[in-house]
């Protein structure tokens, strides 16, 4: 390698920014990729400096470029993630990081490609996994540049590969709306999977695709002095039609490529219907053109709404041009609408929706690409409601977002999720709450004879993120022997209040859930029917210090004056949000809250805010991404719980000995916000355990239940149970 050969490279990929200063981290980007050597792999052949040369015709910014170029698969080990952060910054690091991932994804080499649907989830998963959409289309440069030089691989290579591209990546290019890149993808790939029909193809083109390419240009600037001398504004684009795609039109609609007149295409965009009009007023005036295909969608739109003028006008040497007239909205509508080009062209398979969101944008940016920075100044990560991940022989999975291995398991099938014991996530061992991520491989592993655990359906564990699974739990229970759950009921209530220090009756509490009778209240715990953190909320309310003294709720005297709001505008329910009273609540059928209840608001699409009592089903039940929609709320007249008084409390915890354990109860309590009065712990040398006594004060939006079951949660931590005093400012008074 030569200064000169690294200086040639740089003018080569950097020229669209020849009007900044030079770049010396460009520059020596540069070396770096003309310093990679050669490699014989079959997976990777491809250097990062031809990658870089292809995707410099995009008109990218600087940092995709210099991760292109540093991304060559033998640069690994001498530029290391910390290394690449500490010479070229966060972007380009994450970027370079990113860009590896996809080249080691070395599953799509097995998947089954045959199924349209696990295809599709393949194509949605690979977009899921990038956190910048950059990323992707650098991965689409290393795919050309693999197809230019696969001419020489083994033909199983070339099949597999090509296959791959066609049903995987081609259609991503497209979606993206990277014309640039997914013509040559769809060309090549065709060329290798049916080497023939696209010799006889290209035979009967009467030009190579330069040649035609030259022909449009020169058809568009003829069309730009005709609406030069008009007082029509309009943007005009064009291309020749490339082989594959005539070949598929060709089979789809049974005709000889004489008769396709849509070889060469030019869009005209306008700003007005009338000006569409006028505009193929101008162009007939001009050139002649075939009647029979003539089509107006303005006047009569497609099923999917789609509306644009098409025509086929002959061109110099008698050739058909075909020319599309719409507006600029009726384009918008064309590609980012329910008319959009890629589905339609891809049989009308729909994203998710935030993710079909994040992919419109990325085309819109592309498209109106005049700044090379563009990419980089608007945020381009891909946003999905779902995640995507693959099964031990590369199925393709699809689960909401916060879904756990113990959700997985239950998505392939209900048996498997009821002696599911335990789960390999990329090959390694992880607790079954493992929150599974877009990519993951995972690996059940299972017993032949068992069933679920109640501790699933504790949301403070969090062992299931998908309503469907928890379920199939409770579905599970609720067929087991009523003796046994109302057992199991009594054992699960008894445990609390011990945790809790709670006196408490079963039937007071059942009261409380509006069940009749104590043996009601256990079997509703034993079937799941009453999970452990709507038993611990209860039994919390029930010990509150400054609910001792209130009347029971059916001791309370029927409300008949309006209560006082706490500030003007706050809604007919009694309700308001902290901190803005003046959003609309309304009270949830489901659950009924009455004044005085503890409540909680929750942020609904297009209905406000809706109001829960705190053991609600519905709220308890929330999954992962739901739970973020919850706020707090207050009835109107009485104090939020975020300015109640802290009270002092006992945490007793009997653990085995190791390193860092009362570190990182600390550190659970710290997170928790619990402030920590004074600690107190013995240890046993004989057996090894140790009793811990941790005097915390507590404001009234914790959840002691969920703080118990935290704390429990730290390795070698056997129990906890907790003793509530008084309240904290009256015992320092």
């Amino acid at each position: 390698m030569s200064a000169q050969d690294s200086d040639r490279l740089y003018r080569q990929i950097f020229k669209h920014l020849d009007g900044q200063s030079p770049d010396a981290l460009a520059h020596e980007a540069c070396d770096w990729a003309l310093s990679a050597p050669r490699t014989t792999s079959d997976e990777f052949p491809v250097r990062s400096a031809d990658v870089a040369c292809a995707l410099a015709q995009l008109k990218l910014d600087r940092e995709t470029l210099i991760a292109t170029l540093l991304s060559d698969p033998s640069l690994e080990a001498r530029l290391p993630d910390g290394e690449l952060t500490t010479r070229y910054g966060e972007t380009v690091a994450a970027l370079v990081k990113g860009i590896r991932r996809l080249n080691q994804f070395k599953e799509l080499q097995t998947v089954a490609v045959t199924n349209e649907e696990q295809t599709e989830r393949l194509r949605q998963m690979l977009l899921a996994m990038i956190s910048d959409i950059r990323i992707m289309i650098v991965k689409l440069g290393y795919r050309v540049i693999r197809l230019r030089q696969l001419k020489d691989a083994p033909e199983e290579a070339r099949y597999r590969i090509a296959q791959e591209t066609q049903l995987i990546f081609a259609p991503l290019a497209n979606r993206l709306g990277i014309a640039q890149l997914k013509w040559e993808l769809e060309d090549l790939s065709f060329r290798y999977l049916m080497p023939d029909t696209y010799k006889d193809i290209a035979r009967q083109l009467d030009a190579r695709r330069d040649q035609r390419e030259c022909y449009i240009e020169s058809f568009m600037a003829r069309l730009r002095e005709l609406f030069a001398d008009s007082r029509i504004e309009c943007q005009i684009s064009g291309r020749p039609k490339h082989i594959f795609s005539i070949w598929k039109k060709m089979t789809q609609k049974h005709l000889g490529i004489e008769e396709l007149y849509d070889l060469r295409a030019v869009r005209i965009y306008v700003n007005s219907v009338s000006e569409c009009y006028e505009a193929l007023g101008i162009i007939h005036s001009r050139w002649n053109y075939i009647k029979t295909e003539f089509d107006d969608y303005i006047a009569s739109p497609k099923d999917n709404g789609y509306q644009s003028i098409h025509t086929v006008v002959l061109g110099d040497g008698s050739k058909p041009v075909e020319i599309q007239i719409r507006t600029h909205e009726m384009h918008y509508h064309a590609e980012y609408g329910v008319a959009a080009h890629w589905r339609y062209k891809e049989g009308g398979k729909r994203l998710d929706e935030r993710l079909e969101k994040s992919i419109n944008l990325v085309r819109q940016m592309l498209e109106y690409n005049d700044n090379p920075d563009l990419l980089n100044e608007i945020s381009t990560e891909l946003l999905s409601e779902q995640i995507y991940v693959m099964t031990p022989d590369n199925e393709v999975i699809t689960l909401s977002q916060g879904a756990t291995a113990l959700d997985f398991a239950y998505q392939i099938h209900t048996n498997l999720g009821h002696s599911c014991r335990g789960a390999k996530i990329n090959g390694k061992i992880r607790p079954l709450t493992y929150q599974l991520r877009t990519g993951d491989k995972v690996e059940i592993l299972s017993v032949k004879n068992g069933g679920p655990n109640r501790n699933w359906l504790n949301p403070n564990l969090h062992y299931l993120g998908t309503s469907r699974a928890r379920t199939k739990v409770r579905h599970w229970f609720n067929q087991q022997n009523k003796e046994a759950n109302i057992e199991a009921g009594q054992a699960l209530f008894q445990k609390e209040c011990k945790r809790l220090n709670a006196d408490i009756s079963a039937l007071n509490l059942a009261e409380r859930f509006r069940l009749p009778s104590a043996e009601a209240l256990f079997e509703d715990l034993g079937k799941g029917q009453i999970n452990e953190r709507q038993l611990t909320d209860a039994i919390q309310r029930w010990l509150q210090p400054l609910r001792q003294n209130e009347p029971k709720r059916s001791e309370r005297p029927a409300q008949t004056e309006k209560p006082d709001w706490p500030e003007a505008g706050v809604p007919e329910s009694g309700v308001y949000v902290v901190g803005a009273p003046q959003v609309g609540t309304h009270l949830a059928p489901c659950c009924e809250p009455e004044t005085g209840d503890e409540i909680i608001g929750y942020v609904t699409r297009g209905r406000g805010v809706t109001v829960h009592r705190q053991d609600c089903g519905n709220i308890l039940n929330l999954t992962f991404e739901e739970q973020k929609r919850l706020l707090e709320v207050a009835w109107a007249g009485s104090e939020p719980a975020s300015a109640a008084r802290p009270t002092q409390a006992d945490i007793q915890l009997l653990a085995f000995d190791r390193k860092g354990l009362l570190r990182d109860v600390m550190t659970l309590l710290t997170q928790a916000d619990i402030n920590l009065l004074s600690s107190d712990t013995k240890t046993d040398r004989e057996d090894g355990s140790v009793s811990m006594t941790l005097q915390v004060e507590l404001d009234q939006r914790i959840q002691l239940g969920e703080l118990l079951d935290q704390l429990e949660q730290v390795q070698n931590v056997v129990s906890s149970s907790i003793d509530v005093g008084t309240d904290a400012r009256d015992q320092s008074a």
